[in-house]
């Protein structure tokens, strides 16, 4: 009995030791000291990147994935670019409330999407692309962030750079015909039928365009011949860049502005080698007259 209340003694003299060590472990640390510490690692992991971080941003309005290139500094500072722009400088910081937050809080190129004014295509006045430049982080890591918009909800990931996107334009990867284009483009326009043969008129263009990666896998869009400005656009789907493949579609402004179900690929053809891409489509507008357009696109 006397060596039984030994034991029953010395093992409730042992327990408010094991408590103070097992709260010493795990509650040491305050929240905030916890969110500082996740914080303070956050920003190494960004400033330690050589060539910075490539970065897909999805608005909530429209299709596209608008890509950009970010170096961020110790000093709250972040170099961007977007498509052939020059760099320009603006700060950022790292906070948290309830998650941690990466805020760029200094007019760059990210806020032309979210700005009131509409300043890219698409985008409408008092709401631009409903998109973002607060973002919760989701997960860190030192290779990507997945980051979720603060207001918007717009999906939006940091991918770790290679030295070839601290110039020229940024391509997004998982997404072999993004990037610009040399082109040139011959749209005949029929009076009426194709089979009639009396031509209106011819519309003949060439110069660059940018292909945009979109929010499906490995596809971009491209204007289609000279009717960017209606919005009007290929989508191009391409899985591998050694692929020859190429699968070709229209986006749902040109759908709804010609003939329902008019649109055919007459031939198309890609060679990965040169990057060269043909085109030759038809499809009759809303008045019932054919249009046969050909383009060839050739990687810049």
């Amino acid at each position: 009995m006397k060596k039984y209340l030994a034991y029953t003694l010395l093992i409730a003299m042992m327990a408010p030791s094991c408590k103070k060590d097992l709260h010493s472990s795990v509650f040491d640390e305050s929240t905030d000291q916890r969110l500082n510490a996740i914080l303070a690692k956050y920003q190494s992991t960004l400033v330690a990147a050589p060539y910075g971080w490539v970065a897909a941003v999805a608005p909530a309005a429209g299709d596209e994935v608008y890509t950009y290139w970010f170096k961020f500094n110790d000093s709250n500072r972040v170099s961007s670019r977007w498509l052939d722009k020059p760099a320009v400088g603006s700060s950022y910081r790292l906070k948290a409330l309830q998650q941690p937050e990466l805020i760029f809080d200094t007019y760059t190129y990210l806020h032309l999407l979210a700005d009131a004014e509409g300043k890219v295509p698409g985008a409408k006045t008092g709401v631009g692309l409903q998109s973002d430049f607060e973002f919760e982080i989701l997960s860190g890591t030192a290779d990507s962030f997945v980051l979720k918009g603060k207001y918007n909800g717009i999906d939006a990931k940091l991918l770790k750079a290679a030295a070839k996107d601290t110039t020229g334009n940024v391509v997004l990867p998982g997404y072999p015909l993004a990037g610009n284009f040399k082109y040139t483009s011959v749209r005949t326009l029929y009076t009426t039928t194709q089979a009639a043969g009396v031509v209106a008129s011819v519309s003949r263009t060439n110069g660059v365009k940018t292909a945009p990666p979109l929010k499906y896998d490995a596809t971009v869009s491209i204007d289609y011949s000279d009717l960017g400005a209606s919005v009007w656009k290929y989508y191009l789907t391409l899985k591998n860049i050694t692929d020859t493949d190429i699968a070709v579609d229209i986006n749902p402004v040109m759908k709804s502005g010609i003939k329902q179900g008019s649109f055919k690929i007459l031939e198309k053809s890609y060679d990965p080698v040169s990057g060269r891409i043909y085109l030759k489509t038809f499809y009759t507008n809303s008045a019932g007259a054919e249009r046969v357009t050909e383009e060839t696109f050739i990687r810049q």
